[in-house]
């Protein structure tokens, strides 16, 4: 099946340029002594009269403070756990280190971060994967410059009583869907020769877990950080609430990633570096010190209260670490199976890109002999042991 794609057209702006400091400058001639006699001293001639006398060097004015290079990052969302590790960096100093001036600007239902990219009113965006594929082939120069997440939190959600045990149950069930379309969904259907538009009924899912708790879904949409946690605090009934994962289905698409555009990354090289390797000491915060975090999102932001900060947080920290390949790396296999998935199933309807994602400056900024290795990768992390029935109350 192919969707139609209302092609974008963008005037793309380079956003920064690197501020040069100012400095003294010094004289390199031997200083004299008293100025205006005759110097004498052992074995030497008296100077004649007219001959100039030696001025004492200027004072050398001391460098000017480097102005910090200015980032505007929107979010994709309200401010929330799901981006701790921004705030973290902000809040911890880790962007001043880097002589950066980050604003963080919050996103939701009625922005759109691909376009406040594209006119120049943001420097970098948080965005799935799949959006700088379908914005690409609509004509944006857009592009991942790290993969934040390295697994996905999309999960469809279903009662313990709907008799599902795979895919092929989902035949004849109503399904709740983001937009009324969701591709880590078709991608299933399909691996099971099923069409989800014909074998099954789509509902347009709102931002919330309502209509599946008011049993007007079989299958409802879900993140785990999120809409989950929605589903479990309202479940009052003794059903149990299961999952269905993509990413064990092998139908999973990348979700958060570092966007900008290629102008931007181009002109701003080291800009783009220095932000890498403060946002990763942000999350790293993050994964050490989560209820750190959470202090740091509630002081931003109060979208969801703590208990619902708290999972988010352990949530979102499972998505990260530990890392199989190092933090926000994006393979070649990774792209491979994201745009595998968008072509197949209509969402894009060409092949993509590999100019899609630029992992440089990455590698630079998080190279041995500036980042630890062991800590790209997070071996060690454990989350937070959580009851949501303790936890909801």
């Amino acid at each position: 099946m192919r969707f139609s794609r209302t092609k974008l057209i963008a005037v793309l702006f380079g956003v920064l340029g690197l501020i040069a400091a100012a400095c003294g400058s010094s004289d390199d001639s031997s200083s004299g002594s008293s100025s205006g006699s005759s110097v004498v001293s052992s074995g030497s001639s008296v100077a004649e009269p007219d001959e100039p006398v030696a001025e004492p060097d200027e004072p050398v004015e001391p460098d000017e403070p480097v102005e910090p290079d200015e980032i505007k990052l929107t979010l994709q969302w309200v401010t929330q756990a799901q981006f701790a590790g921004y705030h973290a960096a902000l809040d911890q100093g880790y962007y001043a280190d880097e002589n950066l001036d980050v604003t963080i600007q919050p996103g939701g239902p009625d922005v759109n971060p691909i376009q406040l990219l594209i006119s120049g009113d943001s420097d970098i965006v948080i965005q799935p994967f799949g959006t700088v594929l379908t914005s690409r082939e609509a004509g944006a120069d857009v592009v991942s410059m790290g993969q934040v997440f390295e697994r996905g939190a999309y999960r469809l959600v279903y009662f313990d009583d709907q008799d599902i045990s795979g895919v092929p149950d989902w035949a004849g069930k109503t399904i709740g869907l983001w937009g009324g379309f969701e591709p880590k969904v078709s991608a299933a259907f399909g691996k099971f020769g099923m069409n989800v538009d014909e074998d099954a009924n789509i509902f347009s899912q709102g931002w919330d877990m309502v209509a599946f708790l008011d049993g007007q879904l079989d299958l409802s949409s879900a993140m785990t950080y999120n809409e989950y946690a929605q589903a479990l605090a309202g479940n009052e009934s003794d059903r149990e609430i299961l999952m269905w994962d993509p990413n064990e289905e092998g139908t999973a698409t990348l979700e958060d990633s570092l966007v900008t555009t290629e102008a931007w990354l181009a002109a701003n090289p080291d800009i783009a570096e220095r932000f890498i390797r403060a946002t990763a000491l942000g999350w790293m915060h993050c994964r050490d010190n989560p209820e750190s975090c959470i202090d740091i999102v509630l002081a931003n932001g109060t979208a969801l209260p703590r208990d619902f900060q708290t999972w988010q947080m352990n949530e979102v920290n499972k998505l990260l670490w530990p890392s199989t390949n190092g933090l926000f790396n994006l393979t070649d296999d990774m792209y491979q199976e994201t745009a595998d998935i968008l072509y197949n199933y209509g969402v894009i309807e060409s092949p993509a890109s590999k100019e899609s994602f630029d992992m440089s400056h990455r590698d630079r900024a998080l190279g041995s002999e500036k980042m630890p290795e062991g800590d790209l990768f997070g071996n060690d992390f454990t989350p937070m042991d959580l009851d949501p029935r303790e936890l909801f109350g």
